[in-house]
């Protein structure tokens, strides 16, 4: 008798856990702590059962590489039903108040969204993210710093006659090279400040050299061994959309000794993008060369000559 009792006692209790499940589904709302179906806020303030984003860029006081950054996170993950539809609250610090903030629609595992504004230059920022769905929200992530760029634009280069004074690397010992230097960083900036620069940049074809001619300025106010590239060799024939770097002893002007730099993907085509691209070898293997000069032909004043 008492073997029946017991049994009987245990399929009780398990009709009663499973009849309260049936009738308390779980619900999207309300923190994990809370029953289900509460819409009570849980310590943190949050209101819906997700986990808090992930910050991914730019983080840890990194410099961005826009003063209109992108912002990238991995999404947060719910703990109720998958396929749950959520979207995500951005907010972005600065000088101890909120400057911007936006909510965006969701994406699979992870998003980004870019600042629709310009932050001023050199200045730390912060900012974290949380996941939303209707009139709940979930907790917030930690706060990531970043700093927007330095304000290389202003630096003074020398005149566009490739005179004037500045800071030019030594030259390297016994026949040595020169490390290859890798400026992108500022050339996306450039690029970034000035963004129908690279747009107009087909010379051939109705455009200008504004964005060469202020890429070359920009490098030359960092390293006046920077110059622009004689194409194949005829410095009266500049290239179009890369740059030259001296590497070598001796005078720059007229040297040989470079490396070349391919600064526009799609030059001339619907879509020019930015890059940064070696093509020293690629030139030497096709029998031609890369020559450097500080002078273009036809350009005349400072900052931007004519097209």
């Amino acid at each position: 008798m008492k073997k029946h009792v017991i049994q009987f006692s245990f399929v009780a209790v398990l009709s009663m856990a499973l009849a309260a499940c049936s009738a308390n589904p779980a619900s999207p709302t309300g923190p994990s702590a809370a029953k289900a179906g509460s819409t009570a806020a849980a310590s943190d303030g949050s209101t819906l059962k997700a986990t808090a984003p992930g910050t991914v860029s730019p983080v840890n006081g990194e410099a961005a590489v826009s003063r209109s950054p992108t912002l990238v996170w991995t999404n947060a993950v719910a703990s109720y039903q998958q396929g749950f539809s959520m979207s995500y609250e951005l907010e972005l610090s600065g000088a101890g108040s909120v400057v911007y903030t936006q909510t965006v629609g969701g994406s699979p595992d992870s998003g980004s969204h870019q600042v629709a504004m310009e932050l001023p230059y050199d200045t730390p920022y912060f900012w974290r993210i949380r996941a939303v769905s209707g009139a709940s929200v979930g907790p917030w992530s930690g706060y990531a710093e970043f700093k927007t760029p330095k304000n290389l634009v202003a630096v003074v280069p020398p005149p566009a006659s490739g005179g004037g004074t500045g800071y030019r690397t030594p030259d390297p010992v016994g026949g040595a090279r020169l490390p290859r230097p890798n400026n992108s960083a500022q050339v996306q900036a450039f690029s970034n400040a000035n963004p129908s620069f690279l747009r107009n940049s087909c010379q051939l074809d109705g455009g200008n050299w504004n964005f060469l001619d202020g890429v070359t300025d920009m490098l030359r106010g960092i390293d006046m061994r920077y110059g622009y590239n004689c194409k194949r060799g005829n410095c009266n024939d500049p290239s179009l959309d890369v740059i030259s770097y001296h590497y070598g002893a001796g005078p720059d002007e007229g040297s040989s000794q470079v490396y070349c730099t391919d600064l526009i993907s799609g030059h001339c085509g619907s879509t020019p993008g930015l890059i940064w691209n070696d093509v020293t070898d690629i030139t030497l293997s096709s029998g031609t060369v890369c020559r450097v000069t500080a002078k273009r032909p036809g350009r005349s004043g400072y900052p931007y000559g004519p097209s």
